[in-house]
């Protein structure tokens, strides 16, 4: 399942913008780590914006009525009605940023899209409340602390080439692409892409790198902030391997499938994503309900069965009662100077006691 790029959240966040000064309707918190914003946009109508741990963007899925977690009523009783002041990243990090402003008050609700995610109201840098509390090595995330992102030494948005050139000697990585993927935050395909545009070697080693290639290299960089959004499902052998903001040398011997705005090919991967869970989960509900069902039909069929054969055997006991009564009687006063074992031998030939038990002092009689 893809999660959003520090990239393409520059880029989601740019396709949002239209969303500023927009108010909140309504709050909804389908699971711990969802959450979905609608808000009232003045003479643009609602738009609802989905958050979760991977990725956040407009999209068209209405949750389920249920009744709303601690977390959810907590942020509809802090938020209310606010307006949607600003959309940011954090640095260049897998972090956005929504400020709100009520009457009496502005919060940030914080989208942290790295590692398993995470969803935190903040007012005036200190957590409020988070849909999951967290300990990390070098920050916390509990009511009343103050909050505190990760961050890298260089921001690519604001990058320099003086920092670029500082980056490429000091790295540690032994390729180009591969320090601009982790130490610039790039990720792999936007590294290659990088390395594609400027027409470098991507398995050269960053310190190696010529005067007039880190001129080239920063042209590219450049280029990739600057780009017209203009979305993309990329497909290999039928199936979708990438959703990009816009369209790269990277991918240009794949079948691609441009679209409207990236919200709307984000929400109809995930949202089939979820369609297919469901699918599933439902599939097992009715393979569970079914067995159920073929085991309570075999139970029935059985005692069908038996009630039909004791019904028989009732009826035949009713027409033979008087002879039934007889050999039973008679077993009374033999079994009184007899024992059963001797009983079974003596009877070993009668016409109508066809098997006896000395051990349940039982006999079996077939009436016909």
């Amino acid at each position: 399942m893809k999660s959003l790029s520090a990239l393409e959240i520059s880029y989601l966040i740019k396709e949002l913008d239209f969303l500023i000064n927009a108010r909140i309707d309504k709050i909804y918190v389908p699971r711990k780590k969802e959450i979905i914003i609608q808000l009232y946009a003045s003479s643009k109508g609602k738009y609802s914006v989905k958050i979760d741990e991977k990725s956040f963007y407009l999209t068209e899925y209405k949750p389920a009525s249920e009744t709303p977690s601690d977390f959810c009523m907590y942020l509809r009783k802090k938020l209310g009605t606010a307006r949607l002041r600003k959309i940011h990243q954090l640095g260049f990090e897998r972090i956005v940023s929504f400020e709100f402003e009520t009457k009496s008050a502005k919060f940030e609700l914080i989208a942290e899209l790295f590692s398993t995610g995470n969803i935190i109201l903040t007012k005036n840098s200190k957590i409020i409340v988070a849909a999951e509390y967290q300990n990390w090595k070098d920050r916390t995330i509990r009511p009343n602390e103050s909050y505190n992102h990760p961050k890298k030494d260089y921001n690519f948005l604001e990058l320099k080439i003086t920092e670029l050139k500082k980056l490429l000697s000091e790295t540690k990585k032994e390729n180009i692409v591969k320090c601009l993927a982790i130490d610039l935050g790039l990720g792999g395909v936007y590294s290659e892409e990088a390395c594609l545009l400027a027409g470098i070697d991507k398995t050269k080693k960053a310190n190696e790198l010529e005067e007039n290639e880190i001129k080239k290299m920063f042209s590219s960089l450049e280029e990739l902030k600057s780009k017209k959004l203009s979305p993309l499902i990329v497909y290999k052998n039928n199936e979708i391997i990438d959703l990009v903001p816009f369209e790269l040398k990277f991918y240009s011997n794949l079948k691609q499938e441009h679209a409207k705005t990236y919200s709307e090919i984000l929400d109809s991967y995930f949202s089939k994503g979820v369609s297919i869970k469901q699918k599933e989960k439902h599939q097992k509900q009715i393979e569970s309900i079914q067995k159920i069902i073929d085991e309570q039909k075999q139970d029935i069929e059985r005692l069908e069965k038996e009630e039909h054969e004791n019904k028989e055997k009732a009826e035949l006991l009713y027409k033979n009662y008087q002879l039934v009564s007889n050999i039973l009687s008679e077993l009374k006063e033999i079994s009184k100077k007899h024992s059963w074992k001797d009983i079974k031998d003596k009877l070993k030939d009668h016409n109508l006691i066809k098997e006896v038990t000395p051990a349940e002092k039982s006999i079996v009689i077939e009436l016909k």
